[in-house]
């Protein structure tokens, strides 16, 4: 199976790395120092108990390339419409994508089975071509437990032997499709599994993600920062809260258990990836993990009055530092 892998980054080039090692036919497209950095010693990846390095080919241009049988995409959701030729340059006829990013993921009414089913999200596919032109038909949701970092250009540092990556159809089930991309996908990386239900895996991730971020963005908080804090942890139950009840509008049951994850956070001082976006200067996962949700409950009539409190500020704070686009400039 040819497997690409777009936008080789921290989670990308984690997986790339495994793959490779495994025997896979994988290709990656990156670019900037890290590609100059892979084309000439290798992709190395740093985990808790190992470090090796492996050759893999890469490339500036997708085109190179030619199609694939399957593509794995890490790159960020506010990103993507920008790398919609790039992906379409490696698609065959069948080609599934695989799209491992956090937040809602542009895709998520495809299939959903309810009177929301097809419901396109503007703010995550503004002009419309990430569903015109890759086509949601195509799409394997990806949910990522998995901390990653390049820390010099070639080399990712993987902080767990733990690492965990759900695969799901957006229609539900175990198709075929699904078990021939996790089959694949497993034979070089550990902790892959599928879900027959992967909206239920989003929340669960995005439930921690909408309530922790805006909170250590805003006050520079790590997790142990905010589990120590009693107003802090208030506001991060009541934001997981809202959370809930969005999804459960969508026909989600699912709660985030605060009080077992800030006793676990109390115990590390792990720094959210939003909050170290803030602090690289990297563009901020705003919209994909917080301002669509608010959309939804918008649309939906369910009310958040602290996430629609807190979000105008986070994104007065990324907008100062040049990581949010303002009104009328392109992501």
């Amino acid at each position: 199976m040819r497997i690409t892998v777009f936008g080789a980054g921290a989670v990308g080039g984690h997986l790339a790395a495994r793959l490779a090692r495994a025997g896979a036919q994988v290709s990656l497209v990156a670019r900037g120092p890290h590609l100059e950095a892979i084309r000439a010693h290798g992709l190395r990846l740093v985990g808790v108990d190992e470090d090796f390095t492996v050759p893999v080919r890469a490339a500036a241009d997708a085109r190179e390339l030619g199609p694939q049988d399957l593509v794995v995409t890490s790159v960020k959701a506010h990103a993507l419409p920008a790398a919609v030729d790039g992906i379409a340059a490696l698609l065959g006829p069948d080609t599934p994508v695989v799209y491992a990013a956090n937040g809602i993921p542009w895709w998520y009414f495809h299939r959903h089975g309810s009177e929301h089913a097809e419901r396109r999200l503007p703010r995550l596919d503004p002009d419309g071509r990430l569903w015109d032109v890759l086509g949601p038909q195509r799409a394997i949701g990806c949910v990522v437990q998995s901390p990653n970092e390049v820390v010099e250009p070639g080399v990712v540092r993987n902080g767990t032997a733990d690492n965990v990556f759900t695969l799901g159809e957006p229609a539900g089930g175990v198709s075929a499709r699904l078990a021939a991309v996790a089959e694949a996908l497993g034979r070089g990386v550990p902790g892959v599994r599928t879900s027959d239900r992967i909206r239920h895996e989003i929340w669960r991730k995005l439930l921690l993600n909408m309530s922790l971020s805006p909170l250590a963005c805003l006050t520079l908080s790590t997790g142990a920062d905010v589990a120590e804090d009693a107003e802090l942890r208030a506001i991060f139950a009541r934001l997981s809260e809202e959370g809930s009840r969005v999804a459960a509008a969508l026909g989600e049951q699912v709660a985030l258990d605060v009080e077992a994850w800030l006793a676990r956070s109390a115990r590390i001082r792990h720094r959210s990836s939003m909050l170290q976006d803030l602090e690289a200067g990297r563009p901020m996962e705003i919209d994909g993990q917080l301002a669509v949700v608010r959309d939804i409950a918008r649309t939906l009539a369910v009310p958040t009055p602290v996430l629609d409190l807190l979000l105008p500020l986070l994104i007065r704070r990324a907008r100062a530092t040049g990581l949010y686009p303002a009104p009328g400039q392109a992501a």
